[in-house]
């Protein structure tokens, strides 16, 4: 797979992102936590939308579902 220019700026935020839900996990309840929880989930539905119409960034709508699984997950409220 050939990964083009346009797609380095996704990959990385999805990277960066799973770091922030990894480090967001850890803090404790507070509105801090549940904002940064969905400005997390919208970049990740953004970049997610991004790849509907683009075979060739499978992992990256696979890596964005599997970060908003987590995000949405009962355990991380």
């Amino acid at each position: 797979m050939v990964t083009s220019l346009s797609n380095v700026p996704a990959r990385s935020d999805v990277l960066f992102l799973e770091y922030r839900l990894e480090v967001v996990s850890h803090w404790p309840a507070s509105p801090r936590k549940k904002a940064t929880w969905e400005a997390i989930s919208r970049r990740l539905t953004s970049i997610a939308r991004s790849t509907l119409a683009r075979p060739d960034v499978d992992d990256l709508l696979d890596s964005s579902c599997r970060l908003l699984e987590c995000v949405f997950s009962p355990a991380e409220e």
